[in-house]
């Protein structure tokens, strides 16, 4: 009687494999909460030595920062989150680094933590006691180490701070086109 491996290999009845809807997230931490941030959308983290300030921006705009020849815009995320916080100086700006739409922006965080896994199963709704503007910045939130974990959706992000910025140019765009006009 001859054996052959390959017939004995597919004539095994093999275990079922569960598959499983997981989600990478970036842990960071800003003004002690605990916020989530995509995996795909890291991509570095390092600290911000000197900040060129934008003139006009609103307040979640830092400024302007050089990463390896690339101008980074630097966004305070506890403003962009509407974090309260007594203390508003900090010792060192360290950051996350990401992109978005081919733009490179630096999330201005307290710490970083580590990569979780969430299962879809995991999500749940936005607790009611939160802001709806912040929930409008969230992608979802999950169950997270007896609590929940909001996740930033980095598209509604960028796109309110522009929206801002556009504001802001704009009271400045018009406020001094007046200013010769009586001259």
């Amino acid at each position: 009687m001859s054996f052959d491996l390959a017939d004995f290999s597919y004539s095994r009845q093999r275990p079922q494999t569960r598959v499983v809807d997981e989600i990478r997230h970036f842990t960071i931490s800003v003004r002690s909460q605990t916020i989530g941030l995509p995996v795909d959308c890291v991509k570095t983290i390092f600290y911000l030595d000197k900040l060129t300030p934008v003139p006009l921006a609103p307040p979640e705009v830092a400024g302007l920062a050089n990463l390896r020849g690339r101008i980074v815009t630097a966004l305070y995320l506890d403003r962009c989150l509407r974090i309260d916080s007594d203390e508003d100086q900090r010792q060192s700006l360290l950051a996350v680094g990401i992109t978005h739409n081919g733009e490179d922006y630096a999330l201005i965080v307290d710490d970083t933590g580590d990569v979780i896994v969430s299962e879809n199963a995991d999500r749940i709704s936005c607790p009611a006691h939160l802001d709806p503007d912040v929930v409008g910045l969230m992608s979802g939130c999950y169950r997270y180490d007896g609590g929940f974990l909001s996740i930033i959706d980095i598209a509604s992000l960028i796109k309110r701070v522009s929206q801002q910025c556009n504001a802001t140019h704009g009271v400045g765009a018009a406020r001094n086109s007046t200013k010769g006009a009586g001259q």
